[in-house]
Protein backbone atom coordinates (compact mmCIF):
# COMPACT_ATOMS: atom_id res chain seq x y z
CA UNK A 1 0.00 0.00 0.00
CA UNK A 2 1.35 3.32 -0.91
CA UNK A 3 1.86 5.96 1.52
CA UNK A 4 -0.20 8.95 0.97
CA UNK A 5 2.63 12.35 2.28
CA UNK A 6 1.32 15.66 1.93
CA UNK A 7 3.33 18.45 0.48
CA UNK A 8 4.45 20.66 3.30
CA UNK A 9 5.56 24.02 2.65
CA UNK A 10 9.50 24.45 3.59
CA UNK A 11 9.77 20.27 3.54
CA UNK A 12 13.48 20.56 2.16
CA UNK A 13 13.84 16.51 2.83
CA UNK A 14 11.28 16.18 0.14
CA UNK A 15 11.99 19.15 -2.35
CA UNK A 16 15.69 17.48 -2.51
CA UNK A 17 14.39 13.79 -2.89
CA UNK A 18 12.07 15.25 -6.11
CA UNK A 19 14.58 16.92 -7.60
CA UNK A 20 17.39 13.95 -6.91
CA UNK A 21 14.98 11.58 -8.87
CA UNK A 22 14.33 13.68 -11.90
CA UNK A 23 17.63 14.92 -12.05
CA UNK A 24 18.98 11.01 -12.24
CA UNK A 25 15.53 9.51 -13.98
CA UNK A 26 14.08 12.54 -15.83
CA UNK A 27 12.56 12.74 -17.79
CA UNK A 28 9.70 10.85 -15.65
CA UNK A 29 6.36 10.54 -15.18
CA UNK A 30 4.79 11.08 -11.77
CA UNK A 31 3.75 7.26 -11.67
CA UNK A 32 7.43 6.33 -12.32
CA UNK A 33 8.39 8.65 -9.05
CA UNK A 34 5.25 7.17 -7.02
CA UNK A 35 6.37 3.89 -8.02
CA UNK A 36 9.74 4.27 -7.14
CA UNK A 37 9.23 5.92 -3.75
CA UNK A 38 6.53 4.08 -2.80
CA UNK A 39 3.84 6.94 -2.51
CA UNK A 40 0.50 7.04 -4.07
CA UNK A 41 0.64 8.83 -7.84
CA UNK A 42 -1.18 11.83 -6.30
CA UNK A 43 0.82 12.44 -3.60
CA UNK A 44 4.14 11.79 -6.46
CA UNK A 45 2.46 15.08 -8.85
CA UNK A 46 1.61 17.21 -5.32
CA UNK A 47 5.58 16.65 -5.18
CA UNK A 48 6.19 17.32 -8.31
CA UNK A 49 4.03 20.31 -8.74
CA UNK A 50 5.59 21.74 -5.59
CA UNK A 51 8.95 21.98 -6.90
CA UNK A 52 7.45 25.09 -9.43
CA UNK A 53 9.70 26.60 -11.87
CA UNK A 54 12.16 24.06 -10.93
CA UNK A 55 10.94 21.44 -12.87
CA UNK A 56 9.30 21.40 -16.69
CA UNK A 57 6.79 19.65 -18.01
CA UNK A 58 7.70 18.00 -21.54
CA UNK A 59 5.89 15.36 -23.85
CA UNK A 60 8.14 12.29 -25.00
CA UNK A 61 6.16 10.93 -27.23
CA UNK A 62 3.35 11.26 -26.19
CA UNK A 63 3.47 10.68 -22.74
CA UNK A 64 3.57 13.66 -20.29
CA UNK A 65 6.60 13.22 -18.00
CA UNK A 66 8.94 15.96 -15.62
CA UNK A 67 12.41 16.61 -15.39
CA UNK A 68 14.22 19.13 -14.30
CA UNK A 69 14.31 22.75 -16.27
CA UNK A 70 17.75 23.02 -15.65
CA UNK A 71 18.50 19.60 -17.27
CA UNK A 72 16.43 20.41 -20.47
CA UNK A 73 19.35 21.84 -22.27
CA UNK A 74 21.90 18.86 -21.53
CA UNK A 75 19.05 16.07 -22.63
CA UNK A 76 18.58 17.80 -26.05
CA UNK A 77 21.78 17.97 -27.28
CA UNK A 78 22.31 14.11 -25.79
CA UNK A 79 23.90 12.03 -28.74
CA UNK A 80 24.57 7.94 -28.23
CA UNK A 81 27.68 7.24 -26.91
CA UNK A 82 28.42 3.92 -27.80
CA UNK A 83 28.30 3.14 -24.16
CA UNK A 84 28.43 -0.79 -22.94
CA UNK A 85 27.57 -1.75 -19.36
CA UNK A 86 27.32 -5.00 -17.30
CA UNK A 87 24.43 -3.56 -14.63
CA UNK A 88 24.13 -6.13 -11.83
CA UNK A 89 20.69 -7.52 -10.93
CA UNK A 90 18.23 -4.71 -9.60
CA UNK A 91 20.37 -1.80 -11.07
CA UNK A 92 18.33 1.07 -10.44
CA UNK A 93 18.31 1.91 -14.13
CA UNK A 94 16.36 -1.49 -14.59
CA UNK A 95 14.27 -0.52 -11.51
CA UNK A 96 13.62 2.45 -12.52
CA UNK A 97 12.65 1.70 -16.19
CA UNK A 98 9.97 -0.60 -15.09
CA UNK A 99 7.39 1.20 -16.80
CA UNK A 100 9.01 1.88 -20.11
CA UNK A 101 11.00 -1.10 -20.41
CA UNK A 102 9.11 -2.24 -23.95
CA UNK A 103 10.78 0.82 -25.22
CA UNK A 104 14.39 -0.35 -23.96
CA UNK A 105 14.05 -3.54 -25.56
CA UNK A 106 14.77 -4.92 -29.04
CA UNK A 107 11.28 -6.73 -29.20
CA UNK A 108 8.73 -8.73 -26.63
CA UNK A 109 11.89 -9.66 -24.50
CA UNK A 110 10.36 -8.30 -21.15
CA UNK A 111 10.20 -11.57 -19.51
CA UNK A 112 13.84 -12.21 -19.50
CA UNK A 113 14.85 -9.00 -17.42
CA UNK A 114 11.86 -8.85 -15.19
CA UNK A 115 11.44 -12.46 -13.82
CA UNK A 116 8.87 -13.85 -11.82
CA UNK A 117 8.53 -13.02 -7.98
CA UNK A 118 10.14 -9.34 -8.95
CA UNK A 119 13.44 -10.57 -9.79
CA UNK A 120 15.27 -8.78 -11.79
CA UNK A 121 18.09 -9.94 -14.18
CA UNK A 122 21.87 -8.35 -14.55
CA UNK A 123 21.32 -6.68 -17.81
CA UNK A 124 23.49 -5.65 -20.83
CA UNK A 125 23.23 -2.23 -21.80
CA UNK A 126 24.11 -0.73 -25.07
CA UNK A 127 23.55 2.90 -25.38
CA UNK A 128 20.97 2.65 -22.79
CA UNK A 129 18.98 -0.14 -24.36
CA UNK A 130 18.58 -3.46 -23.08
CA UNK A 131 20.55 -5.41 -25.32
CA UNK A 132 20.55 -8.77 -23.16
CA UNK A 133 21.29 -10.45 -20.07
CA UNK A 134 24.04 -11.75 -18.08
CA UNK A 135 25.24 -13.81 -15.44
CA UNK A 136 28.67 -14.61 -13.24
CA UNK A 137 30.24 -17.69 -11.41
CA UNK A 138 33.03 -17.33 -9.56
CA UNK A 139 35.57 -20.48 -8.89
CA UNK A 140 38.24 -20.10 -7.16
CA UNK A 141 40.58 -17.53 -8.72
CA UNK A 142 38.51 -18.01 -12.56
CA UNK A 143 35.32 -16.02 -12.42
CA UNK A 144 32.84 -16.87 -15.72
CA UNK A 145 30.64 -14.60 -17.06
CA UNK A 146 28.22 -15.75 -19.62
CA UNK A 147 26.30 -12.88 -21.87
CA UNK A 148 23.34 -13.66 -23.68
CA UNK A 149 22.47 -10.63 -26.14
CA UNK A 150 18.80 -10.63 -27.44
CA UNK A 151 20.25 -9.72 -30.81
CA UNK A 152 23.83 -9.85 -32.74
CA UNK A 153 26.42 -8.24 -30.85
CA UNK A 154 28.69 -6.34 -33.05
CA UNK A 155 32.27 -6.34 -32.28
CA UNK A 156 32.23 -3.16 -30.84
CA UNK A 157 30.02 -4.33 -28.35
CA UNK A 158 31.52 -7.15 -27.02
CA UNK A 159 34.80 -5.65 -26.49
CA UNK A 160 33.31 -3.34 -24.09
CA UNK A 161 31.00 -5.72 -22.74
CA UNK A 162 34.64 -7.79 -22.42
CA UNK A 163 36.38 -4.72 -21.09
CA UNK A 164 33.10 -4.78 -18.00
CA UNK A 165 34.18 -8.54 -17.48
CA UNK A 166 37.71 -7.44 -16.92
CA UNK A 167 36.62 -4.49 -14.60
CA UNK A 168 34.42 -6.85 -12.39
CA UNK A 169 37.52 -9.68 -12.61
CA UNK A 170 39.98 -6.89 -11.44
CA UNK A 171 37.16 -5.64 -8.58
CA UNK A 172 36.39 -9.52 -7.71
CA UNK A 173 40.27 -10.39 -7.78
CA UNK A 174 39.57 -12.95 -9.94
CA UNK A 175 40.42 -13.75 -13.81
CA UNK A 176 37.34 -13.68 -15.82
CA UNK A 177 36.46 -15.73 -18.80
CA UNK A 178 34.08 -14.47 -21.14
CA UNK A 179 31.41 -16.78 -23.09
CA UNK A 180 28.60 -15.49 -25.83
CA UNK A 181 25.22 -17.65 -25.81
CA UNK A 182 25.26 -16.74 -29.35
CA UNK A 183 28.45 -18.10 -30.06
Amino acid sequence: MALDLSVEPGDEAMATITRRFLHVNGPATRDDYARWFAISPAAAGKHIAARGDDVAGIDVEGTPMWMLAADIKAATRCKPARVVRLLPAFDQYVVASTRQADNLLPGPLRARVYRPQGWLSPVLLVDGQMAGVWKHERKGARLTVRIEPFVDAPRWVRTAAENEAARLGAFLDAEPEVTWASD
